[in-house]
């Protein structure tokens, strides 16, 4: 026991470390430009990494990770399908402020501009310039441990049978999903599942929830205050589907 609490004290002093490197890289990035309000940077997954604004926004950390990884798989999906394109940047306009989002390999960036200044420097520069400093944290990260904690991809490692994994916000936002389904409908579907066993157990938290069928199962799972994960397996023996919730807290814990 003491030697696993030992390894977990060495990870999070990785992780810590990580973005300790990747908060000095932004702050940096701040004081050079004007125009830039902030930058949050995360996981595929929606896992928080790091943060640096010029002044205080109302979403929480976790809240903007996960929305941003959201809309850049989302955006990603429907450039893919209509263009046949990757996706290269996502930007959103509002009256005075502009937002924009890169995917990399193994990071999304979400980057939020004074839209007059920003304007007055030329939008494109910016671009430009989240793009490689998107690719220099996804190097960094790359190399670290992250990836490899990362819930998604500790799933797929550890049910290598499972039908569908997905990460979805309780929103009923797809963050990231392994699925044959259609993304927004199953997103949606487990969204409200959530929120209805949340209403049936009144004031009690809800932990998880399990969709028992003949032959498989299909374990509902809160990740944490914004996530929700959804694992399918081929599997309906209630001793076996408590080894696979028993991984699953294991993981995310």
């Amino acid at each position: 026991m003491s030697s696993k609490k030992g390894n977990n004290n060495i990870k999070d002093q990785k992780i810590e470390e990580l973005e300790e490197e990747i908060a000095d890289i932004i702050q940096k990035e701040l004081e050079e430009s004007k125009g830039l309000v902030g930058i949050t940077v995360g996981t595929h997954g929606g896992t928080f990494l790091a943060s640096k604004f010029k002044k205080d926004v109302f979403l929480r950390n976790d809240e903007i990770t996960a929305a941003n990884s959201s809309i850049l798989f989302l955006s990603s999906k429907l450039l893919k399908g209509s263009l046949n394109q990757e996706i290269s940047y996502d930007l959103i306009a509002g009256k005075e402020r502009i937002v924009l989002s890169v995917l990399t390999q193994n990071v999304t960036m979400i980057s939020y501009l004074n839209r007059e200044l920003a304007e007055l420097e030329g939008i494109s520069i910016y671009i430009e310039k989240f793009k490689k400093l998107s690719l220099r944290i996804s190097a960094i990260v790359d190399t670290s441990e992250v990836i490899k904690e990362e819930v998604f991809v500790a799933i797929k490692r550890a049910i290598p049978n499972a039908l569908v994994i997905a990460i979805i916000t309780q929103e009923g936002l797809p963050i990231k999903v392994q699925s044959t389904m259609a993304e927004p409908m199953l997103s949606a579907m487990i969204s409200a599942l959530y929120k209805l066993s949340g209403i049936l157990l009144e004031k009690s938290e809800l932990e998880y929830s399990i969709i028992g069928g003949n032959n498989g199962s299909i374990i509902i799972h809160e990740l944490d205050n914004n996530r929700i994960l959804c694992v399918a397996v081929p599997e309906a023996d209630d001793s076996k589907l408590g080894g696979y919730i028993a991984t699953i807290k294991t993981i995310i814990e």
